[in-house]
């Protein structure tokens, strides 16, 4: 135990010293900081500045930053998933790299320290190392999957309501405005993502950037369709009502269309349970008694 407390102090003190020295080589000038944020203010959100992060949060954020590589290809994956805020790569990474490297030191240093072949230990490691890195990929990649499903689910409903707001004499922009009050009232996905565009219709953004944005941001391909559908529809002046429900009710066939892809799909992912869990169990209960029955009828026709 000791030795285990000694590994992990060694571990965070190691990494704070290596990041507070790249930060002192590598800071930048109050100007080219300054230049910096002017160049991405445009794309901070309300909420990404009112944020305000602890010291845990910078500390992860810095170990990501300066510990592994991959921000640009991450940050689109996160985007998918939700995780938006300005620091969300470098955190990722750095809580990947504690999770995998962490427990990682923990097994392989008491095995150095005292003795101990290392060639074992070095597996160890190296699996607990791999089972880090792969639990926080799932976790991610889990949460997109659930992120778009929710997002393709609701869409249909979303253009209905998109529907009736225009037949009712409303503009787009008040359309997407009120469409993303109503569902995100309801702590509906899409309903926030509509009320994020109608903020940036508020503040000046021209509709087609913002829907496009809408479309990369969130990485769902019926979503996508629907952003360049309303897009051509604008510029070539159709009625957006009826090129709306028309789309509504395509998105409605393709759900059911997945839905009934899954049925089918359920009686293959059934088998190995069924063939591995259930049947030997069955097998035992129906033959169990009988194969008793045998035995003991064995064992008397060799006594007599």
């Amino acid at each position: 135990m000791p030795i285990t407390l000694v590994t992990l102090v060694t571990f965070i003190a190691v990494a704070a010293i290596v990041l507070s020295l790249f930060k002192a080589v590598a800071a930048e000038s109050p100007v080219a900081q300054r230049l910096r944020g002017l160049g991405d203010a445009p794309r901070r959100t309300e909420a990404a500045t009112k944020r305000q992060h602890g010291l845990v949060s910078q500390a992860l954020t810095g170990i990501g930053r300066y510990g592994l590589g991959g921000e640009r290809s991450l940050a689109s994956r996160l985007s998918f998933a939700g995780i938006r805020s300005g620091h969300a790569p470098a955190l990722f990474l750095g809580i990947r790299t504690l999770i995998s490297v962490g427990p990682a030191l923990v097994v392989i240093v008491p095995a150095v320290s005292s003795g101990n072949p290392l060639g074992r230990s070095f597996m160890i490691a190296g699996a607990v190392f791999l089972l880090g890195h792969l639990m926080m990929n799932f976790f991610l990649r889990r949460r997109i999957q659930e992120r778009t499903g929710q997002i393709t689910r609701s869409l249909p409903d979303a253009l209905d309501l998109m529907v009736t707001c225009l037949e009712a004499g409303l503009g787009l922009n008040a359309t997407i405005g009120r469409v993303g009050e109503e569902r995100a009232e309801a702590k509906d996905i899409l309903g926030d993502e509509f009320a994020q565009v109608a903020l940036e219709l508020r503040n000046g953004r021209s509709r087609a950037d913002a829907l496009r944005s809408l479309g990369d941001r969130n990485g769902v391909d019926d979503l996508k369709a629907l952003v360049g559908l309303i897009i051509q529809s604008d510029r070539l002046g159709a009625s957006m009502a009826k090129t709306l429900r028309t789309h509504a009710d395509l998105l409605r066939t393709k759900r059911r269309q997945r839905a009934e892809e899954a049925a089918r799909k359920l009686p293959v992912k059934m088998l190995f349970p069924l063939a591995f869990l259930i049947l030997p169990v069955l097998f035992v209960v129906t033959t169990g008694p009988a194969l008793l029955k045998l035995g003991e009828l064995g064992t008397i026709l060799r006594k007599g």
